[in-house]
């Protein structure tokens, strides 16, 4: 078995999971996310990036490191490519989103109106991982999306919503070497 992991999303989980604040993460990384959690959407192919936590290392008098103290959580990023109601109330939050169902002169109509104190409340995050029989999960029970970047609709790529997640990150790792 090798130790190199390719960071491909598990397709068949959908792979980017939410449940409010506090929701316990699966046991292992195999176990299926409990009914708390819904599924957003697909991450597109460039995946998710991981900004470990990081702070200040305190120094002595001789200029030797004698405590690192972390100021800043993990944050993870990553772009979700789907369009609609899931992915609009976990961006900007459950009641910022209206949703008109579906009538004889329109669609289903999903919208939020974007201003300075729209955004999501806290949730617990979650992101499933899967290399072969190698699996990942990457959660948290306590993030808060800080930053949406900017979003762009073209005819040549499909549209992208791009959260920056901060939280304590927890990432278990199953090497799927089970014993018989």
């Amino acid at each position: 078995m090798s130790n190199v992991l390719i960071g491909a999303g598990n397709a068949v989980t959908g792979m980017f999971f939410t449940a409010p604040k506090g929701t316990a993460l699966p046991s292992t990384p195999g176990t299926t996310p409990g009914s708390a959690w819904a599924e957003v959407g697909a991450i597109t192919v460039d995946g998710i990036s991981l900004k470990l936590p990081s702070g200040d290392v305190i120094k002595n008098w001789a200029n030797i490191a004698e405590r690192k103290i972390n100021t800043e959580n993990g944050v993870i990023s990553g772009s979700i490519m789907y369009t609609n109601k899931k992915v609009f109330e976990t961006l900007f939050g459950e009641g910022n989103v209206s949703y008109t169902a579906a009538g004889q002169t329109h669609g289903n109509i999903t919208s939020v109106t974007l201003s300075p104190d729209v955004s999501a409340e806290p949730a617990a995050y979650l992101f499933l991982v899967k290399d072969g029989s190698t699996l990942v999960s990457i959660g948290c029970e306590d993030g808060l999306i800080t930053d949406i970047a900017d979003v762009s609709f073209n005819p040549t790529t499909s549209v992208t919503w791009s959260p920056s997640i901060d939280g304590v990150w927890t990432i278990s790792h199953d090497d799927g070497d089970v014993t018989t």
